[in-house]
């Protein structure tokens, strides 16, 4: 006969059992959510960097990133499930129907010559005159009297909108411009050209260029951040009024401190 001890002792331990088999049994894994950040090519390193550290501690998440320009950026979030727009250019009320702008960032609008140009700056109504082709050559150092080759970006780019407004207040761009598809093309177009001159966000700055000083105020994250830079804009994240979960998580990274102390790597922070 089994002891009645042993017998309420098994009795017991079939009662954990199930608890216990519960305790050891792998965890479910989770769905996998996709976003898709597409606009601004201006803003492609701020998105793919965070991107990359956010999905590092969120495995589940699969983003991707596309870059294109800013009007793309405008109707990602209406077109596409778990889109996020990204736009670099003055956003009309009438562009947010059933969405909302989160900004990220603030960008300086850097001018930018190759190094061999003596030229370290300039003013904003030289800025203008050189823009709008009214000085056409180069006065001084080796480009002396060489024509100067101006450097645009495309219809719908942020970048170009807001050099524009900001730097050319309303006068046009020369017509005789060279037009470039991106951030990388016009540094890379300056780069190999010294008598090129050009215009691009300040993430996109490398060695390779000069960023002209303008009103005797250097490009920098701390002359921006303050405003004293001349040519200031925002960078912001277009998303759905009615966004899932997931991408509200990832917008809470972006703009709490680990998220802008990436930022801030190129860029000034958030305000």
């Amino acid at each position: 006969m089994t002891h009645p001890v042993r017998r309420a002792c098994w009795a017991l331990l079939w009662l954990l059992l199930p608890g216990l088999i519960a305790c050891t049994a792998a965890p479910t894994p989770r769905a996998t959510v996709r976003l898709h950040l597409a606009g601004a090519d201006s803003m492609q390193w701020i998105a793919q960097t965070l991107a990359d550290a956010y999905t590092q501690t969120h495995p589940w998440v699969v983003m991707t990133v596309r870059a294109s320009n800013s009007q793309v950026g405008i109707n990602v979030p209406r077109e596409m499930a778990g889109g996020i727009g990204l736009v670099s250019r003055t956003i009309k009320p009438n562009e947010l129907e059933q969405t909302r702008a989160i900004v990220v960032a603030r960008d300086g609008i850097a001018v930018i010559v190759h190094p061999a140009n003596p030229i370290t700056a300039i003013m904003r109504s030289q800025i203008v005159q050189v823009f709008a082709g009214e000085i056409a050559v180069w006065p001084l150092g080796p480009q002396a009297g060489k024509s100067i080759s101006v450097i645009s970006r495309e219809e719908g780019s942020g970048t170009r909108d807001a050099f524009e407004k900001m730097a050319m207040n309303g006068t046009r761009v020369t017509r005789t411009a060279l037009v470039m598809p991106s951030e990388a093309a016009v540094v890379d177009y300056v780069a190999r050209n010294a008598n090129a001159i050009g215009y691009v966000s300040m993430g996109a700055v490398t060695a390779d260029v000069r960023a002209l000083t303008i009103d005797d105020i250097s490009l920098s994250t701390q002359t921006v951040e303050s405003q004293k830079y001349p040519f200031v804009r925002t960078l912001a994240f277009i998303v759905s009024t009615s966004a899932d979960l997931e991408t509200q998580d990832f917008l809470n990274f972006v703009i709490g401190g680990e998220g802008q102390k990436i930022i801030s790597q190129r860029y000034s922070r958030a305000p």
